[in-house]
């Protein structure tokens, strides 16, 4: 039996978890002291590819006002940025593995995809870049994206295991010391 891992979508303002979202505007805080309500803060608006973490439950039933997305990179830029840090090959190799093994729980990759129409590499997913978007801006950078990839089951419930895996870990102050 055949498990697809992605579903092409195409000019629709439909999202839902684990959909891939390119170009998206995120903000970024600047500059702040002790915030209070009504006091301006400076921020910047940055632009990132995301995929969308937030339950496909809570965005069909308009329970939420905002997205939660999780920066992604390509595997080829991600092999980039670590060439860039001074790692070597079998570096590299080395955390790509270990990422594929689940053994950094920073991060996450999902398949490639290759079809007639289209054509995207693997992506590493960092869940330590985590941004909150609006709904409706997400929506209408979906659309404007026009052909893009949604994450099919099991592979989109995996992706929310890991992420769940991530936050949910606990350091104890002192570990327990045989005696």
């Amino acid at each position: 039996m055949k498990y697809p891992w992605f579903e092409l979508q195409e000019d629709s303002t439909d999202i839902t978890q684990g959909d891939i979202i390119k170009g998206c505007p995120v903000p970024i805080l600047k500059e702040f002291n002790i915030i209070e309500e009504g006091q301006n803060v400076k921020a910047e608006i940055a632009t990132i590819d995301g995929i969308i973490l937030t339950q496909a439950c809570d965005i069909a039933n308009k329970k939420i006002e905002n997205i939660i997305l999780c920066a992604i990179t390509s595997k080829c830029d991600f092999e980039k940025i670590q060439r860039n840090a001074g790692k070597s090959e079998k570096e590299i190799r080395k955390n790509i593995d270990g990422i594929i093994k689940g053994q950094q729980n920073a991060y996450h990759i999902i398949n490639d995809y290759e079809s007639d129409e289209f054509l995207q590499d693997y992506y590493i997913i960092n869940f330590k870049d985590i941004y909150s978007v609006p709904v409706d801006v997400a929506k209408l950078v979906a659309e404007k994206n026009g052909k893009r990839l949604r994450l099919c089951p099991p592979y989109r419930e995996h992706l929310s295991q890991a992420f769940a895996r991530y936050f949910m870990r606990v350091g104890l102050p002192i570990n327990i010391h045989m005696k």
